[in-house]
């Protein structure tokens, strides 16, 4: 284990601990994190905050109340750290199972879940980023219902899945009383289709979606 200092891509003013034996920063991280929008008197609960960089880039907007969902203990204690090194205080950090929990009802929902469908004995041998990266308990429809369950009605979701699963994310989404609002592509330029999308999802909104322009990354 070897935990290193780092810089919050594209806000090299706000610090970053990373540990390399759990799941760091990557792509998916950075796009997600600047997808956000994010009002003053908003409550925001990272689902699966890892090590809080996504909380990092939700309190750039200086919301009312920043929560950090994460089964992993270790994983919050890094998260702590990351968010007391850059001074910030209207926390509150809950160790506890996405699967089963309850909390208070939220206006916005932040999440980089895991979704590649694998095998159990094809797993990674790492459970830290064997439970970041594969979907094996906490399936999508697990997941969005308990999504659902944490947020207000009109409260907003902001998460990003693989692009070949969109159908069943649509399915899931409109099983669970969402309406997308956006979608973002992301391409890589080594690939030819997209591998990544971006979706705002409002609990309850009404009909009407805007696709916005997508992201290329460039390796």
């Amino acid at each position: 284990m070897a935990i290193t200092k780092d810089f919050l891509p594209n806000h090299p003013d706000i610090v970053v601990y990373q540990d390399d034996e759990m799941f760091c920063i990557n792509t998916d991280t950075t796009v997600l994190g600047e997808f956000i929008n994010i009002y003053r008197n908003d409550t925001v609960l990272d689902m699966g905050t890892n090590n809080g960089a996504l909380l990092l880039y939700a309190s750039l907007y200086n919301p009312r109340k920043l929560i950090g969902l994460e089964i992993n203990d270790k994983a919050l204690t890094l998260a702590k750290k990351n968010l007391d090194a850059n001074n910030i205080k209207n926390y509150e950090l809950i160790n506890d199972n996405i699967i089963t929990y309850k909390g208070e009802e939220v206006d916005v929902i932040i999440c980089n879940p895991p979704y590649f469908k694998t095998k159990k004995e094809e797993l990674c041998h790492n459970q830290y980023k064997a439970i970041a990266k594969h979907e094996s308990e906490l399936t999508l429809e697990i997941l969005l219902a308990s999504i659902r369950r944490n947020l207000k009605n009109y409260g907003t979701l902001y998460f990003l899945f693989q692009t070949s699963r969109l159908q069943e994310v649509i399915d899931e989404m409109k099983k669970n009383k969402f309406r997308i609002k956006e979608m973002k592509f992301i391409y890589d330029t080594n690939k030819d289709f997209s591998n990544i999308v971006l979706i705002k999802a409002v609990k309850g909104g009404n009909y009407g979606m805007n696709v916005s322009k997508p992201i290329i990354i460039t390796r």
